[in-house]
């Protein structure tokens, strides 16, 4: 309305609420100030970030009540981007398809299991996103081989993390503005890193007693973080301090490795870390590895108990819609050469579909629950 009169508001007062997605227990509250969202806003903006300018259109498959549309919906008017929403049919691929083309997309943002949806649409129809330059993916980790399909296009891939903790975005990986200095297998294990962290941002990777571990990409321990957009507490839960392990800095729940670059790499969640003969398993690793197979739509695994071992892996797989003959044998053959011997699952089960929140991520709680009587022989 030409008639909106626009309030007078301190920088600190509250500006958005936003609740973690609860893949791992009840849901919890962070809430933002304006100041904290005017600075993600414009970090986030940064070209070596999502490098959001005014010439783009900007699609954000994510909800607003997804860390409010991962803070797009801040950024892209300040940059002047056009915002475009997909609604209710952020899953469909057909429908993704027809609003990019519409619309004229540039860049977009999802979690990986959005792009599945839209490569199995354009591989099928034969159409093509020509005004897509560039995507962002977040939520989950991504597979190589969504990255390698989208190349084919045309289409940049760049992995974020973050969490609604962050407002989100921690780290971002623009290893595709460096592509000339990598080797071919290189530049494919850079890719899947969740990339460096943004300006704002501190990171530390600390052992159980709560040392420092180099950044060397081989000590992997538990992830802190601390910034002017991290949260300090949760909404309505100020007196627990169960969150930081060191005062000042913000436990995230990741496991991680950070290499000499500054380049992050998250190996698990802390209470999806799978621990056998006293050795982590990261279980990330093992699922990139399945899901190149090609007859491997999505991926999971969990830990499941082992006389001997204390818990061995077990894969979940949702075979592809062309893969429906693909078997266990197959599948474990194929991580071969990828993944440590003794990180190979001791076995495979097949499902319709994995459990997922409304972001997209999947819910390793109710996994654990549906093969919770799930037993490995010694």
């Amino acid at each position: 309305s030409p008639d909106f009169q626009w309030p007078a508001l301190e920088e600190r007062d509250a500006c958005a609420l936003c609740y973690t997605s609860g893949t791992t227990g009840n849901p919890k509250g962070v809430l933002y100030s304006h100041r904290s969202t005017l600075l993600h806003s414009y970090a986030t903006m940064m070209p070596d970030a999502l490098g959001i300018a005014r010439r783009d259109v900007v699609l954000p498959i994510v909800p607003l009540f997804h860390v409010n549309a991962w803070g797009n919906p801040y950024a892209c008017p300040i940059a002047g981007a056009k915002l475009v929403f997909p609604g209710s049919k952020m899953g469909d691929g057909e429908t993704l398809a027809a609003l990019i083309n519409e619309e004229k997309v540039t860049l977009s943002a999802g979690v990986p299991t959005v792009w599945l949806g839209l490569l199995a649409h354009l591989k099928k129809s034969g159409q093509r996103v020509d005004s897509l330059e560039r995507i962002i993916v977040g939520g989950a980790a991504c597979p190589l081989s969504i990255m390698e399909d989208l190349d084919s296009y045309g289409v940049s891939t760049r992995v974020g993390w973050g969490m609604t903790e962050m407002s989100p975005l921690g780290s971002a990986n623009a290893g595709d503005s460096e592509r000339d200095k990598y080797s071919t297998e290189d530049y494919a294990r850079l890719r899947l890193k969740a990339g460096r962290p943004i300006f704002g941002v501190e990171m530390k990777i600390v052992d159980d007693e709560g040392k420092a571990l180099p950044w060397d990409g081989e000590a992997f321990g538990s992830l802190l973080v601390r910034g002017p957009w991290v949260c300090s507490s949760y909404f309505k839960l100020e007196d627990s301090d169960a969150h930081e392990r060191e005062a000042g800095w913000f436990e995230t729940g990741d496991v991680a490795t950070i290499d000499a670059d500054g380049y992050l790499a998250i190996t698990d969640r802390t209470k999806d870390v799978i621990k056998s003969g006293g050795e982590w398993i990261s279980s990330i690793e093992v699922e990139n590895a399945a899901t190149d197979h090609p007859k491997v739509a999505e991926a999971a695994v969990i830990g499941c108990y082992h006389p001997k071992w204390s818990e061995r892996p077990l894969l979940i797989v949702v075979r592809s819609s062309d893969g429906q003959d693909v078997t266990a044998a197959e599948i474990l053959a194929s991580l071969e050469g990828k993944i440590a011997k003794w990180w190979m699952p001791d076995a495979v089960e097949f499902v319709d579909e994995l459990p997922h929140t409304a972001t997209g991520k999947v819910q390793k709680l109710k996994l654990r629950d549906q093969f919770s009587g799930y037993a490995f022989k010694a």
